[in-house]
């Protein structure tokens, strides 16, 4: 049993419970004291487009979809450089100490405080300095992720035959049970019991013949794959109409009814690692390799366990994309104030759950076996899944139709949340741009897709991507100080958000230090020490050299940004600590 991974499953789920019945719930009692008779935002403000209550249950899968994209499922191969076991503990102690506070945190930040988003409350707080440095790094961050997802949904449709048609059909469902659900005003549960015949329906005719047969055969030059090319514009058209629709018409419902097959995938592999004893499916991967990883030492090569390790698994023990999300559309959805913990705290620990599986999955897999797959690192995942959950799935599933699924839940953790990027994308250009024409809505949601794709399918993503881990961790620490912020000026206790606070500034500002050293020496070193990828690497040496000179400023740019957005923010700290804040207004209807 020992040499399996049902020890550690096991061990992860006993502390996540512990911290959702007993540290959260003594938490949501001492800190912020939820009331049910207050009214919240979205009864507030209804519209029908931002503003709407919701069941929490419905809000729930929302959240939870919204929050576990491919970060959870990536992170934890990146950090097997140094082991698995440093891996568990970041996931287990990062969930139970810091993620749950934040997410919770940021949606009653949020709803306290009459339904605004960080924009506004970060200018409440620390001026409008402090709202132009947040609003100005959130934009960036947003490009980054858009780069990233786009290509790798794109690689995904192209790699797993099948998984486009999956997909479609399961977008296609999502709208439909949207008019169910809204138009109709069918009940819940079933419009829940159609979304699951549509949704197996889809995977059925991706698992086909006529489904994989959907793909296209364009040739390849070189390094430049066109195939890929298509499918990315053809992702940017979905993400486009995603975008501009009323939430309740496209993202609400379609991230609804993804969040079943989602954490079905979830669910099986965790079965499937439990029953490994019995599978005899055992560990692949070795505990602990070292401080440097396998390099041995800087100068080799090798990255520090601290900062990176931190950084490296971003969602699945805390994010701060989930913060965007909490504050900026869950809380606008949220019915009464008691239904922020179960939403807040218990998506973040399900996507904890979504980190734990997806490390099992790579632990069962040899560094032979994932070299065999040409490091196809999250694509591996799907070859790890398969193994564990063969003996559950495999009783009435063929070995296609296993991977069709599991390809095409890789696209739906990516397009989920990468709709709702988009649209925050649009948002926040809204409040940068304001009356330019840029900040209208289709031209500003036409630019946030023709920037990704173009950094998608040149290669270039991957220069700034290396900075995504530090960015995302360091808006979480600044998510965490402006929750600090408001509970300081309303008096109520404040150490159990600072400490992670400080903790993550300080770790992810010396996370993009280091990245953006190793960015200089790789623009010294010449164009044959790039780490820009292909095909800018092969096709164009020279710009591949000016994009890692370009790489070190933005690291120099996003340390400096981050930098003075932790002293705008402990400033605040000192103000509010001393009582010199004004306190929250009253909501309307309290």
């Amino acid at each position: 049993m020992f040499n399996t991974p049902a020890m550690f499953v096991v061990l992860a789920l006993i502390a996540y419970g512990i911290a959702y019945f007993v540290y959260g719930r003594w938490y949501d009692r001492t800190v912020w004291r939820p009331d049910a008779n207050r009214t919240t935002p979205a009864h507030m403000y209804t519209d029908g487009v931002e503003y709407f209550p919701v069941s929490r249950y419905v809000l729930w899968g929302y959240q939870y979809k919204s929050v576990a994209a491919l970060g959870p499922i990536l992170g934890p191969f990146v950090a097997l450089q140094f082991g698995w076991i440093p891996a568990l503990l970041w996931i287990i102690f990062g969930n139970f100490f810091i993620g749950w506070l934040q997410d919770y945190g940021s949606i009653m930040l949020s709803v306290r405080n009459q339904g605004r988003s960080f924009g506004p409350i970060t200018y409440e707080f620390t001026g409008a300095a402090g709202r132009s440095t947040l609003l100005g790094f959130i934009l960036f961050y947003l490009l980054i992720i858009s780069a990233t997802f786009i290509q790798l949904i794109a690689v995904f449709w192209n790699t797993f035959e099948g998984s486009f048609v999956a997909t479609a059909g399961i977008i296609l469902t999502g709208v439909i049970c949207g008019q169910l659900l809204y138009k109709r005003r069918m009940n819940v549960g079933a419009v829940t019991l159609i979304a699951f015949v549509l949704m197996i329906l889809s995977f059925w005719l991706g698992s086909t013949e006529i489904g994989r047969a959907v793909k296209f055969n364009l040739a390849t030059q070189g390094a430049l794959n066109f195939n890929v090319w298509v499918w990315a514009a053809l992702c940017c058209a979905i993400l486009y109409v995603a975008s501009i629709l009323p939430l309740p018409t496209f993202i609400q419902p379609f991230n609804y009814v993804s969040f079943f097959p989602a954490m079905f995938a979830v669910l099986v592999i965790l079965v499937g690692a439990l029953i490994t004893p019995v599978t005899g499916v055992t560990l692949a991967q070795p505990g602990y390799v070292g401080f440097w990883g396998p390099a041995g030492s800087f100068a080799a090569g090798g990255n520090p366990m601290w900062p990176v390790l931190f950084t490296a698994i971003a969602c699945g023990a805390i994010s701060g994309w989930h913060s965007l999300v909490s504050s900026s559309s869950t809380a606008k959805q949220l019915d009464i104030e008691p239904d922020a913990h179960p939403v807040g705290a218990g998506a973040m620990l399900g996507e904890g759950l979504l980190a734990l599986v997806s490390l099992a999955s790579y632990m069962v897999l040899s560094p032979e076996r994932i070299a065999e797959l040409k490091g196809a690192s999250v694509g591996s995942w799907v070859f790890g899944a398969t193994l564990m959950t063969q003996p559950i799935l495999g009783l009435f599933m063929s070995d296609v139709a296993i991977r069709v699924f599991f390809g095409t839940v890789l696209v739906i953790y990516a397009i989920t949340v990468q709709a709702l990027v988009t649209r925050f994308w649009r948002l926040v250009s809204v409040e940068v741009f304001g009356e330019s024409i840029l900040a209208q809505k289709h031209v500003s949601t036409f630019i946030g897709l023709l920037l990704p794709w173009i950094m998608a399918v040149s290669g270039s993503w991957n220069n700034i991507w290396l900075f995504f881990g530090g960015s995302n961790q360091l808006l979480a620490g600044l998510a965490l100080m402006l929750v600090t912020i408001h509970l300081a000026r309303v008096k109520a206790p404040t150490r159990y958000t600072l400490i992670p606070a400080l903790f993550m500034i300080v770790t992810t500002l010396a996370a993009i230090a280091v990245q953006t050293v190793r960015f200089l020496q790789a623009a010294l070193g010449g164009p044959a020490k790039t780490l820009t990828q292909d095909p800018i690497k092969t096709m164009a040496p020279a710009l591949a050299n000016i994009l890692d000179w370009a790489s070190v400023l933005i690291g120099l740019a996003l340390f400096a940004l981050g930098l003075r957005m932790a002293v705008l923010t402990l400033q605040a700290y000192a103000r509010a600590k001393a009582g010199l804040m004004a306190q929250p207004q009253a909501a309307p209807g309290d």
